[in-house]
């Protein structure tokens, strides 16, 4: 029998969408030979740790695998305990972007964790079950960490795969059931040229962009469509940085005439009003546009270059194309203070985006790989002093030397009060997806 692997979409990801992220590790395996099984558990449907535990007995697996963020690290350590309980031989896998940055010696803290995954588990993953299979020198395998004789011990960075097309299709390759999902998440290009100091993807892709071409991205969403699908969210970081290829994808679509809806997110200076006229065209209803603050000395300090000029003609054309602007703003952010947080609230509002979902603000949330929690009193920002393990980084924990906790929960709930209501694209689920 082929070893098999089990891999966990925890809440609160997933919803109406494919965990395209597992999808391609699930993809990457099916191509070495390695059976799979994506189990998504969804945070609005009781799934009980008996359930649970007779599908892990019943499916076998060698390999756990799970997708870890910050905001279902604490739900995934639960898991892997249950898990070891079910059969102690199965190596448990953390992956994802909180287990890309987080500290090695956190495996210390996490007794029923085997190895973290640093870096694209589509190389990572297959490596590491092919060795573990063969019973062989696991620390060959790049882009781990692992316990070994009491200490933790990290192997060698894996490459970036330059030609991203060289990665297998989930949507090509039969890893997901149709049914269990109305929209599909597109994930067409990798990393970000920018340098927020409060972001972890720049220097989780070394600062680049790689893509997929545009027959890839096409021949994808043709099968989503002939399945049924309509609705397409595209997780790229900045969609339209290549603005050449993404007016290809465009006219790809138009050429379809596919009914579809579009939601994706760019930077106000990476659009025109031609490309916005042309993503209308081609079904894009929703674009989010990262701003942040209006406070030019707040942009200053989180290294965040916005014209403001521009950004206000942006988001006036994007509403005269068609397409509904979202807004992404922070609160809580260093030199930030309570007024000029409102101050950005206003100017939304002024601008007349819906304070509704990903335009309702949230506040700055500490991540591993970011340069504001590598150096949080260099930005004025004052961690509260609590107990937090190793795996949980300092997350909403601190104040600033602008804004208090008062502070910040009062701006949390003029957000709250401004909100013209809640954002519901999205449906409940659990599914264990077995692929055709």
């Amino acid at each position: 029998m082929n070893t098999r692997a089990l891999l966990f979409n925890l809440p609160p990801l997933g919803g109406d969408l494919f965990p395209i992220s597992l999808g391609y590790i699930a993809a990457s395996l099916a191509k070495h030979n390695i059976d799979s099984v994506i189990a998504e558990i969804d945070s609005l449907t009781i799934f009980t740790d008996k359930s649970i535990s007779r599908f892990v007995v019943k499916y076998k697996p060698a390999v756990v695998g799970l997708a870890v963020y910050q905001v279902n690290i604490r739900l995934a350590m639960q898991l892997t305990k249950l898990i070891k309980m079910c059969d102690p031989s199965i190596v448990v896998v953390l992956g994802g972007p909180q287990a890309t940055f987080m500290p090695g010696r956190a495996l210390m803290q996490m007794p029923d964790v085997d190895v973290i995954i640093r870096g694209e588990g589509e190389v990572v993953m297959p490596a590491l079950i092919n060795c573990l299979e063969k019973q062989g020198d696991i620390t060959k395998v790049k882009g781990i960490a692992f316990r070994l004789e009491g200490e933790v011990y990290e192997t060698a960075s894996q490459p970036f795969v330059r030609n991203l097309d060289t990665f297998p299709s989930p949507y090509q390759t039969g890893v997901f059931r149709w049914s269990d999902h109305t929209g599909a998440a597109m994930l067409t290009s990798r990393g970000c040229t920018y340098n927020c100091n409060f972001c972890y993807t720049p220097r989780a892709f070394n600062r680049t962009i790689r893509v997929h071409s545009t027959r890839r991205v096409l021949a994808d969403m043709n099968i989503c469509v002939k399945n049924g699908i309509r609705r397409f969210f595209f997780a790229d970081p900045s969609f339209t940085f290549d603005k050449k290829r993404v007016r290809a994808i465009m006219r790809g679509i138009i050429k379809k005439r596919w009914e579809i809806e579009i939601w994706c997110e760019t930077r106000a200076e990476l659009v025109d009003a031609d490309l916005l006229n042309l993503m209308a065209s081609a079904g894009v209803k929703y674009l989010a546009y990262g701003l942040e603050s209006v406070d030019p000395v707040v942009n200053r300090a989180i290294n965040k270059r916005i014209d403001l000029r521009q950004f206000e003609e942006t988001i006036k054309l994007t509403q005269s194309a068609g397409i509904e602007a979202e807004v992404f703003t922070l609160y809580g952010l260093p030199k930030q203070t309570r007024q000029s947080c409102l101050e950005t609230l206003n100017f939304l509002q002024d601008l007349g985006v819906k304070i509704i979902g990903n335009s309702a603000g949230q506040q700055l949330i500490l991540f591993f790989g970011t340069d504001v929690l590598d150096n949080p009193r260099k930005y004025g920002i004052r961690l509260f002093k609590k107990f937090r393990p190793l795996y949980f980084s300092a997350g909403a924990d601190f104040e600033t030397d602008w804004m208090t906790t008062r502070d910040i929960a009062f701006v949390a709930r003029k957000y709250e009060s401004a909100s013209t209501g809640k954002n519901s694209r999205g449906k409940g689920c659990i599914s264990l997806l077995t692929g055709k």
